[in-house]
């Protein structure tokens, strides 16, 4: 099959001879030199031809998938921070690092006495306001009755009386002794510091000192390395400027003359000098050169631009490197030099801190506050006039102010349940503990840090794609999921959500893209490195032939058949193409059987022979693409 060549050739007819020219008779000599050159080069590589050979492959029925692939780290489906809601000494660390719990199971404690007792105090009271407003209600007193109100006055008497005196444990009057402690030893410290101390702070000075200078060592020998290599790439790209030149050069001249551009003349049976016409093989041989060479020049120029970036990364990496390891050396001396001589501001910060801490102290061992003593007080108050009111006729306002008290309570006590249900800490779902913060005997405030759940009942991996291959990706793709630590299993995830916008890193564009899959039994752990190949697209039981079995010429393609000694050509539509497989969507027509599952094809193809006559024979190349086209 002849296919019409996209550029001129030029043909330069057998026996063709150039105008004769007039030449001195010194020249002779080195004209006839040039031509015995000429002539031996043409000789030898009129030595090399080639000679066509042929394979074969089978059309068979399969599946066909094409797919995308990213990597990312797996990720679980809910992490959260545990932390107790109330301050006290923990008492109890149920659970380890990597222990699976349940939701609702007890993780850790803190000391609930306190809340205890502060919620057996808002029960009683609420007892005694139901009772007083039933009481009201009634407009009668019982003796019980009485004798209820007197015990609630007894009661809040003594809660004054304990809010006067200091509601402090042992435990937080020891805390608070530790923390004085700790201030006057730091500011004494200021004031007189030990040898120990300075030996630290002047071994910091010196470590510090022996990182700048590694720094700068190995910052000015990244850069010096980068240089080289942008150096390198630069020289490697002139060459390959150069070869281009070359074979552009070439290519162009056997384009326009269709001669060798190395040996454009030879000599012929006849004696006489006629233009060495080059034969298809040999322009094939000039035009792959010529691509090879522009495919390496854009190599080249590639490496050239990643270089400079890695030359320019170099050089700011110094700068930043150097800058901050000279400023942990001026903090490291900034340390030493308070030590030796702390500063008036120093000793005025560690002063107040002494102050301050001792302040604490006395605010636990001396009683509450004014606010609570006013509210104990108040309390008393309450339950004197509940006392009185007793004696006294039911009045509107008398009921109002009872059931205001029975709400009241009931405030208290939902508030007491609830602090004391805090001194708790519970799974609020069915996870693994990833980290634990909480130490038995320490004292935590509100909202520290405790402990880290994860919820691993569904992973996910998280990859980003190329706006090419994301425009691929849809929800619900099947996914093959490999790992990094454990290479010999595969899972099967699926895609649940494809980012609508666009994240932009570096001027590089990506989509992201969620993977949900299930573990089974496999030892998947959060955090670990994974590849994710996405199914885009999938035949299942298509009829396929390898993809360089086709030919193709124009928009037509079509496939060799061998039927016994003969060969048939068949058209093809194709389908999708994967790992060197094609679809083949129809076959056959106008006559021509369609193929089937089991039918053998020609591919043909060529290769170099070592030695031949000075006359070639010519292979059909019309089922190139790319390449220059047979002669006429």
């Amino acid at each position: 099959m002849q296919t019409t060549l996209p550029f001129p050739r030029a043909h330069t007819p057998a026996g063709t001879q150039r105008p004769k020219r007039r030449w001195a008779r010194w020249l002779i000599a080195p004209v006839v030199l040039a031509l015995l050159l000429g002539g031996g080069l043409w000789w030898r590589s009129a030595k090399q031809a080639s000679t066509s050979t042929t394979t074969t492959a089978t059309v068979n029925q399969g599946d066909l998938t094409v797919s995308v692939s990213g990597s990312g780290t797996v990720a679980a489906a809910r992490t959260v921070d545990l932390a107790f809601q109330q301050s006290g000494t923990i008492t109890a660390v149920d659970v380890a690092v990597g222990q699976q719990v349940k939701a609702g199971q007890t993780l850790a404690q803190i000391d609930a006495s306190a809340l205890q007792l502060a919620l057996e105090q808002a029960q009683a009271n609420l007892k005694a306001a139901q009772a007083n407003y039933a009481n009201v209600q009634d407009g009668s007193a019982t003796t019980q009755d009485i004798t209820s109100a007197e015990a609630q006055l007894t009661s809040a008497k003594a809660q004054l009386q304990q809010t006067k005196t200091g509601t402090a444990t042992a435990a937080d009057i020891a805390s608070a002794k530790a923390a004085l402690a700790a201030a006057q030893a730091k500011l004494d410290a200021l004031k007189n510091p030990s040898q120990v101390n300075l030996s630290a702070a002047q071994l910091k000075v010196t470590q510090a000192q022996t990182a700048l200078e590694s720094t700068r060592n190995s910052a000015s020998q990244a850069k010096t390395s980068a240089q080289l290599q942008l150096q390198n790439a630069v020289n490697a790209l002139t060459q390959a400027q150069s070869k281009y030149s070359i074979a552009l050069q070439n290519w162009q001249y056997v384009q326009e003359t269709g001669n060798d551009p190395v040996s454009p003349t030879k000599t012929n049976a006849q004696g006489k000098s006629v233009a060495n016409t080059l034969n298809d093989t040999q322009r094939q041989q000039y035009y792959d050169a010529y691509v090879q060479a522009q495919a390496a020049l854009e190599s080249a120029q590639n490496n050239v631009q990643q270089s400079q970036v890695a030359y320019d990364t170099a050089r700011q990496n110094e700068v930043t490197n150097v800058q901050q390891a000279e400023l942990t050396v001026q903090a490291a001396q900034a340390d030493l030099d308070a030590l030796k001589k702390p500063s008036q501001s120093d000793l005025t910060q560690a002063q107040a801190a002494v102050t301050q801490a001792q302040a604490n102290l006395t605010n636990l061992t001396q009683g509450g506050t004014a606010a609570a003593i006013a509210q104990a007080q108040a309390a008393v108050t309450q339950a004197q006039a509940n006392l009185d009111s007793l004696n006294a006729p039911a009045t509107d306002s008398a009921l109002t102010a009872a059931e205001a008290s029975v709400l009241q309570a009931q405030v208290a006590v939902d508030t007491a349940e609830r602090n004391l249900a805090q001194a708790t800490l519970t799974a609020p779902f069915d996870g693994v503990v990833s980290s634990v913060g909480a130490v038995v005997g320490s004292t935590t405030s509100a909202n520290s840090s405790a402990l880290i759940l994860v919820d691993q009942s569904k992973l996910h991996v998280d990859v980003s794609l190329s706006e090419a291959d994301a425009a691929k990706v849809a929800v619900g793709q099947q996914v093959a999921l490999t790992f990094d630590a454990l290479p010999d299993a595969t899972l099967t995830g699926t895609v649940t959500s494809v980012a609508p916008v666009a994240t932009t890193s570096q001027n590089v564009v990506t989509y992201a893209v969620q993977i949900e899959f299930d573990p089974g039994t496999t030892a998947v752990k959060v955090g670990m490195s994974t590849t994710a190949d996405i199914q885009v697209q999938q035949a299942s039981n298509v009829l396929q032939v390898p993809s360089r079995a086709i030919h193709t010429s124009g928009t037509a393609k079509t496939v060799t058949l061998q039927q016994g000694n003969t060969t048939v050509t068949v058209p093809v539509t194709t389908g999708l193409v994967s790992n060197g497989k094609t679809e083949i969507v129809s076959s056959g027509g106008n006559g021509i059987a369609a193929l089937q599952s089991g039918d053998v094809l020609v591919v043909s193809g060529t290769t170099a022979s070592a030695s031949t006559s000075t006359s070639s024979t010519t292979t059909n190349l019309g089922g190139l693409t790319g390449g220059p086209p047979p002669g006429p």
